[in-house]
Order: C-alpha cells, then structure tokens, then sequence
C-alpha cells in the first residue's frame, strides 16, 4: 500500500526526547516500510523517516494550515492517509482518499474513522464509535537491567493533570529520593509551587527534559516509577517503557492504566495514600524479566504495526473511491454529525470526462444546434407533404386561406439536472 502519515507540528519524528506522539508515529511508519509498504511522512523539519519525507515550511504552521500544506502537496496514488494530527485536520477535510485519524490526546474530532489508543479512550471518549489499538514500540531500543538504584523517579511533561505535585507529596512522606524529569510545560506552576519544594529538599531533583543515553540509564537503574496521572490518560507510553527497563511502576487507577497495567494488578492504587503504604510496607516484588516479558508480548511495534494494517484494509474495502472530491466537500467537516456522511455507493462504472454527443436540440433562440430557420422551415414542409400525401384518394384538399403571419412567442427553456441536454416548453 501506498499511505501517507501526516504528523502534528510540535516535535520531530522521531523526538530526541520527549513526545509520546511523534514516538508512537515513528514506530509506526518504520514498521510500514520494513514491511514492503510505501510510506510518506509529513513532519516537521528535521524529522526522519525510512519512506519519503516531506517536511512542512520551517516556521511553525497551524494543523488548519497543516491541511492546506498537505492539500497541496500531496503525491499520487495515495492509498490511504493516516491522520496524526491533534484536531485531525486531515479527517476533517471528507477527501475520497480513505482517511484514518488517531486520537493521541482526548479528542473526539467526529471523523469517519477515529482509532483510539486505548480501549479507555475509545469507551470514555469515542462513545464507543471507532476502533482502539495500542501503541507499540520496539523494544530492542530499550536497555535492561535488574540492578537497580534506591530512587523513585517520575518522567513526564511538567503539568498538574500527570501528578507532578503527588509525586512530590509520595516521594516527602515516605522519605525517598526523586528524580523528576520532563519538560516545564507550566513554568508558572514550576515556579511557584515545584520550586520551592525542590530548594527545600535534596532528596527532590530535577534534572531536566532527558533522551538518549541519559533516559536509559534513569529508567532501568530506577527502584520504581511513579506514574500518578490525574486526568483520562489516553495511554501512557513511559508506563511501558519503564517495564522494557525491567522497572515497575507505581500507578494511580485513572485513565488507561488498568489497560496498560493489566499483568500486574497489584502495582495499581486507587490513592495516592495507597501508593505511600506500597512504598513503606507492602511494595510488591516482581521479576524485572517478567516486566519485560509482559509489555514485549502485549505492546510490540511489530503488533501495533499489523492491527493498523488490517485496520487500514478494512477501511479501504468499506470506503466508495471517486474520480475526484465534490468541491464543495474538500474542506467542509459534516456539520453536527458525529461521523461524517460517506459517498453514496454505486456498481455503476464512473461516468466518462467527456459526456456522449447529444441529438440536436432546441435552444431559447428556436435554433437547433448545427441548422439553421431556413431547414427548420425546410424539414416542416417535407413533414406537411408527407402528410398529405397520406389523404385518402378521391378527396381533395380544402382550400385554405392563406392566414397573416405572427410573431411567434418564444419557448420557455426547461434545464433538468443532467448534463448534455436541454428540452423545450411547448406554447399554445
């Protein structure tokens, strides 16, 4: 298949640190194209891929503008696109070419075919219209260890909703080291409220947004992960990425951990009280191998990377392919309607460029094409010959007075909605 991926403009693909989006994407295109598939990525600039890449303009664009860049630009042939970006502004645009959008975050863009990162996410905020698949990532990028250090560690984007301030809160009442480590995505909520706490506590540190090197080494060595999300995590890639390190995680029961943490139900908590108690009396003792195992199993590249196949199958057979899309449908979403309404199916082959010649007719002038009055007049003589020629022998033809000319009203013209022909309103 030939498919073309569109990324959000926020990080590269992949990301030299942070952005579980754009790290997600990447497995996924380089798990298309080492299987055969021709991949086109959008992406920002310096991003990479295995397929084609086309980067958008270097200066930040809008995804309403993302839309327009691909529009524009994008290649022949395309058998389906794949829509990663945030408000799915490539689903929204009802193009003829078979369009899936993944909802990487908590959206519901009411797109044709949405697919969710987790089935939470699809029951939560799909309403249950769609289709879930997991994300996936390939493991041998991850380093293993059963050596581990006595420090807590929590990694992730500085906000409330990931439970930066419970963190704090586990990690001061039971006595224990934390390294935090992430991007300020609330500088103010740093300043005043993380801060502080950090200056006041050593065993509190921040070191920052990490990659590479420096990332393995925080999650492998790690005695466990804290992972106290606040809000509707639609997945929550690092959870799986610390067990690839053979390092549990420590979660809140929110969002879709029950998913991700299935294999280990004693790890999740239904408070943050509860996750002190872990800490302090109870922390369960699970084989880093046996993390390991579980997530190599259940959250591979390579499984991601056929679920979306079959998925991308599956879309294509359902999804009628046009010669070219309406213009008035190219960027106009299906208003008030949670999924767009498809293309009316037809067996029918589509209809040549170029309609059929059509037999002459007459137009508001009471011309028909190609003659002129003169054989209008001309045909009309013929036809009263023919007729009289029909008259039953033995009875002439009345005398007719010759009756004065008038001006002959013009004909109302009827257009019916077909191309190609016209038809006439006959007068009294």
């Amino acid at each position: 298949m030939r498919i073309v991926h569109v990324a959000p403009y926020c990080e590269t693909v992949p990301p030299p640190r942070d952005g579980g989006t754009e790290r997600a994407i990447h497995e996924l295109t380089e798990g298309l194209a080492a299987k055969g598939h021709e991949v086109i990525l959008f992406a920002p600039p310096g991003s990479s891929s295995s397929g084609k890449l086309i980067s958008y303009p270097e200066q930040p664009i809008s995804e309403e503008d993302i839309g327009k860049f691909v529009l524009g630009t994008l290649p022949e042939g395309a058998d389906l696109i794949h829509d990663h970006t945030f408000s799915s502004a490539i689903g929204k645009m009802n193009l003829p070419i078979p369009t899936v959008c993944t909802m990487h975050l908590t959206n519901n863009n009411g797109v044709r075919h949405p697919v969710y990162v987790s089935r939470r996410a699809l029951e939560q905020t799909g309403k249950n219209i769609g289709h879930f698949i997991y994300n996936g990532l390939r493991f041998e990028q991850y380093q293993f260890s059963d050596l581990k250090d006595n420090y807590l560690l929590f990694m992730g984007r500085i906000i409330r909703e990931k439970g930066i301030l419970l963190a704090l809160d586990i990690a001061e009442r039971t006595n224990r080291r934390l390294i935090i480590a992430g991007p300020k995505h609330d500088p103010e909520l740093f300043r005043t409220m993380i801060e502080p706490r950090l200056l006041a506590n050593p065993n509190l540190i921040y070191v920052g947004s990490v990659g590479g090197q420096q990332k393995q080494d925080l999650l492998k060595h790690a005695d466990c992960v804290l992972f106290p999300s606040l809000w509707e995590e639609p997945f929550g890639l690092v959870m799986i990425e610390a067990m690839a390190c053979g390092t549990r995680v420590l979660a809140l029961n929110t969002g879709s951990v029950p998913e991700v943490m299935a294999g280990f139900p004693q790890l999740i908590c239904r408070s943050p009280e509860e996750m002190v108690n872990k800490l302090l009396f109870d922390v369960p003792q699970i084989s880093p191998y046996a993390l390991r195992q579980y997530v190599v199993s259940r959250f591979s590249a390579e499984v991601m990377t056929e679920r979306y196949v079959d998925y991308y199958l599956k879309v294509i057979r359902e999804t009628p392919r046009a010669a070219a899309a309406p213009a008035e449908a190219v960027g106009t979403p299906a208003a008030g309607q949670p999924e767009p309404v498809p293309m009316p199916p037809t067996d029918a082959p589509p209809a040549p460029l170029m309609p059929n010649p059509a037999p002459p007719v007459v137009s508001h002038a009471g011309r028909r094409r190609g003659r002129s009055h003169k054989s209008l007049r001309f045909s009309r003589k013929q036809a009263a010959g023919k007729q009289a020629s029909r008259r039953q022998p033995g009875k002439p033809a009345a005398n007719k007075a010759k009756a004065p000319r008038t001006k002959r009203k013009k004909s109302a013209v009827v257009r019916p909605a077909g191309r190609g022909s016209r038809k006439i309103k006959k007068t009294a």
